[in-house]
């Protein structure tokens, strides 16, 4: 056989090979993702409802339960039982139950679980309406197995007493961010969660942010902080459009803030942001006249630089003044003011490859 003829017999079996890879490749991952897009349903699932109605509480989730700590009820009563939910392998919640309440009734406050314990910062406490006041308590409780929790404890004081302020979590390093302490607040300050739980003497950070974020969204992607909207103090404007980030540094510190190149196409205030894989969202929220159901998102990079935002699935509901909280692909939108009146409805969704919100049936 000459060198032609040998190379045109091995060309049969070589192409045969290469189409058999890129069949396993497709099978894989295109046709998984052909039947991820078959059961995916657009929008936001209603899941197990809270046992009580609240506006303004906090959320964490850890080892596969979710908590919903603080707020006030229809009656500006606080609301001072906390209640957890198992997570189920599809995103579905258990029934709620109540379990160790808080000390301080307080709303507007931010909590974070970490090493075993979950946490409670700041807020507002006192007699509720003109006399509410912005404090600077953190209260801790540890997780048991079954999910419950054992009593709370004030462990700590923050430099600032915050109301309306946001907390993130960076391996174990918390950062308070923005509030109320009788002013709109542009400090940032952080602590360390140490192996048993407690935590470190809390630091003022050098870098304040640009805009005074009070009743803001704020969420991690990465090695980045952002925060987004607020409430603006402005007789013809209540809520900001603005976004700004900073790099967390590997001292812990934070960069200097900059304000980013794209803006949100609608500003707001008492909203939620969250992280899902390369994408950051930003949810409902008021716009100072009329609260809002519609959902902004938009793709991230390695680097923290964003695409400009566009809309996505938006809420069954337009809701503000709710918590948030993400676990896995999974988000969580609890409680909240809508209709008038406190909620205790819960929507999930998960992010689709293309950043669409919505859930798989």
């Amino acid at each position: 056989m000459n060198e032609q003829n040998k190379h045109s017999g091995l060309l049969g079996p070589l192409l045969f090979i290469l189409c058999l890879i890129i069949t396993i490749i497709w099978l894989s991952s295109g046709s998984s993702n052909q039947a991820r897009q078959h059961n995916w349903t657009n929008g936001w699932q209603a899941v197990t409802p809270l046992q009580l109605a609240r506006r303004a509480p906090a959320a964490a989730t850890y080892n596969g339960y979710i908590y919903v700590i603080g707020g006030i009820d229809a009656d500006d009563r606080y609301v001072q039982p906390v209640e957890y939910a198992a997570i189920h392998e599809d995103g579905s919640l258990g029934p709620w139950q109540q379990t160790s309440p808080i000390n301080e009734g307080r709303f507007y406050n931010a909590a974070i679980a970490s090493h075993g314990f979950i946490y409670t910062f700041g807020g507002g406490s006192g007699h509720t309406g003109k006399q509410n006041y912005p404090i600077a308590s953190v209260e801790r409780a540890q997780i048991l197995s079954d999910g419950s929790l054992g009593p709370w404890q004030v462990i700590s004081q923050m430099l600032s007493p915050r109301r309306g302020l946001k907390t993130v979590i960076h391996g174990n390093t918390i950062y308070a961010i923005g509030g109320y302490d009788g002013r709109f607040l542009k400090s940032i300050e952080r602590t360390s969660v140490q192996p048993d739980g407690s935590l470190s003497p809390w630091q003022m950070e050098q870098h304040e942010s640009i805009i005074d974020r009070y009743i803001h969204s704020a969420t991690i992607a990465g090695d980045y902080i952002y925060l987004l909207g607020g409430h603006m103090r402005n007789q013809n404007q209540a809520s900001y459009r603005d976004v700004e980030s900073s790099k967390i540094m590997n001292n812990k510190q934070l960069s200097p803030w900059q304000l980013t190149s794209h803006g949100l196409q609608t500003p707001r205030l008492v909203a939620e942001s969250f992280s899902l894989g390369q994408y950051l969202y930003i949810a409902g929220g008021h716009t100072g006249n009329q609260r809002l159901n519609s959902v902004e998102v938009t793709r991230i990079d390695n680097n923290g630089q964003r695409q400009a935002w566009r809309y996505t699935s938006p809420l069954p509901v337009a809701r503000s003044a709710y918590a948030a909280t993400t676990y896995k692909n999974f988000v969580y939108l609890l409680g909240g003011a809508g209709n008038g009146q406190p909620l205790n409805g819960v929507d999930m969704a998960s992010a689709n490859l293309r950043g669409e919100l919505g859930y798989e049936r």
